[in-house]
Order: C-alpha cells, then sequence, then structure tokens
C-alpha cells in the first residue's frame, strides 16, 4: 500500500501550522494574545512551522532554494561528498552520512570551522567536529559520537573530503 502526499494533505496535518501574517498592532499571534508591533510582512504571507515534519521540511528547502533563500548552495559538493564516502559501521552495516541525514549539518559546521580557522585546514580540528557530533542510537536511549561509528577508514576519507574542500576555497 503506497501512501501519496499532496500538498492539502500535509496542511492538513497536525505537524504543519499556518497562519496568516500580522498586519496591525492589535492583531493576534498564534496563542491568541494580542502583539505589540506591526509586522512587516506584506498581507499576503503566511507564516510556517514544519515541526519536525520531513516532508514539510522538504517542502519548504526546496521552496526557500528557488526563492533564492539557498544560503547553502556553496557548501553543497562538500554535503555531497561526505554523503555519499563517509558511513557509520553499524554492526557491519554501512549507514552513510546521506542517508541519515547527517551529511548536509555536517558540512555547514565543517565550513563554519574552516571560515574561522582563516581557510585552513587543521586536521584536530576536523576531528574534534566528529567527536563532538552526537549520535543517537535506540531510539534515542544512548548516544554515541559519530567518531566512535565511523571506522578508521572513513575517518581519514573525511579529513580527505575535507581537506580537499579547503584546496579549492
Amino acid at each position: 500500500r503506497t501512501s501519496r502526499f499532496t500538498m492539502s494533505t500535509l496542511v492538513g496535518s497536525s505537524a504543519f501550522t499556518a497562519r496568516p501574517a500580522l498586519r496591525s498592532a492589535s492583531a493576534r499571534d498564534a496563542r491568541g494574545r494580542a502583539t505589540s508591533a506591526p509586522s512587516r510582512r506584506s498581507p499576503s504571507s503566511v507564516v510556517c512551522r514544519a515541526d519536525g515534519n520531513p516532508f514539510v521540511e522538504g517542502w519548504l528547502d526546496l521552496s526557500a532554494t528557488v526563492t533564492g533563500g539557498g544560503a547553502d548552495l556553496g557548501i553543497s559538493e562538500l554535503a555531497e561528498n561526505l554523503g555519499s564516502d563517509v558511513y557509520m559501521d553499524i554492526n557491519g552495516w554501512h549507514l552513510f552520512l546521506k542517508d541519515a541525514k547527517y551529511h548536509i549539518p555536517l558540512a555547514r559546521i565543517v565550513s563554519n570551522r574552516i571560515a574561522a580557522d582563516g581557510n585552513r585546514f587543521d586536521e584536530q580540528a576536523v576531528l574534534q567536529i566528529l567527536k563532538d557530533c552526537p549520535v543517537k542510537v535506540g531510539g534515542g536511549k544512548s548516544t554515541v559520537k559519530l567518531f566512535d561509528l565511523m571506522p578508521n577508514m572513513c575517518v581519514q576519507d573525511f579529513t580527505k573530503i575535507v581537506e580537499d574542500y579547503v584546496d579549492d576555497l
């Protein structure tokens, strides 16, 4: 049995809330409280929250990219390389960073760290990122560091990809 998700399905779900933008100081927020300042949004704009729904988050990401809000386009190659070449080894199963949805957040963190270091590659800083990245396992009952879930070969691949990224800057 397959499920089809349409925008009306997503809008009707409890995970997606939409409300009209505020137009005046006498307007009320989502909880019914009076607001003190008018919004600068146009009367036709809508405020949306995904509340963890991956379908809505994907749609919002796509709409942001199409409308020019895709600020992550500079790290997309780094994220793609990390996601397709680096994996976690869990009892012999290879869970690639892309499948675990870790490739884009890690690319952002790495990119910010490199910028903070003056666009220089620092292997210890890159390894520290992996050691600081928590991965929830067992439905959130335990947390394991990403570094501990990756085989040495993948850690080396991760640092090599980051080094190549820095060299291309």
